[in-house]
């Protein structure tokens, strides 16, 4: 198969934690952004019974992403405050389920979600998996290669970077040809 049809973001990556030197910066660029994709990373269990707390907050713009490693099982106020703010949409996934087990780290209360998946079927689309979404939007496919990889490693690989930061990538990518679609039909419609 001809890596070209992968889906790759090649922007800028930055990896960070509430205890890293950039962390405000990387903060400071977030709250200014008005949308932003979003997926969350969580290390697999293959036993019955076992589950875990998200490890990785991906947000992404179309040319950064950032990668926000949870560190002592709870979430800083700042990135709290992203996800209550109600002038960032904040893009992604079927996305119930992140937001679920990120309510289990921290209390919040979460402002300006928009699942791409709900918005797939509302046009009618069928198979509404991200990496289905990719293929037929963007017409690229999506590795998931990584997905089941473990993300409370204490150093990420190369692939895990990659993969994460596309995920969050994807979700924006697919919410603008949607919303284009969208805007495209209502032009038409006039």
């Amino acid at each position: 198969m001809n890596t070209e049809e992968f889906l790759k973001f090649s922007g800028k990556i930055i990896i960070t934690t509430s205890f890293s030197h950039n962390y405000s910066d990387v903060i400071k660029f977030l709250t200014a952004q008005p949308i932003l994709g979003f997926d969350t990373e969580t290390r697999p269990s293959f036993k019955k019974g076992v589950s875990y707390l998200p490890s990785l907050i991906q947000l992404a713009t179309s040319s950064v992403v950032v990668l926000y490693r949870i560190h002592q099982k709870r979430l800083p106020v700042e990135i709290i405050q992203l996800f209550e703010n109600k002038n960032i949409i904040k893009v992604g996934a079927g996305i119930s389920q992140d937001l679920k087990n990120l309510q289990k780290l921290s209390v919040f209360t979460p402002q300006s979600f928009v699942d791409i998946q709900k918005i797939a079927r509302d046009k009618g689309l069928e198979n509404v998996s991200l990496r289905e979404l990719c293929e037929q939007l963007l017409f690229k496919k999506l590795s998931k290669r990584q997905q089941l990889s473990n993300w409370e490693n204490a150093q990420l690989t190369v692939a895990q970077i990659q993969y994460a930061a596309t995920d969050a990538y994807a979700c924006l990518l697919i919410y603008e040809v949607l919303c284009h679609e969208s805007a495209s039909n209502t032009t038409k419609e006039k």
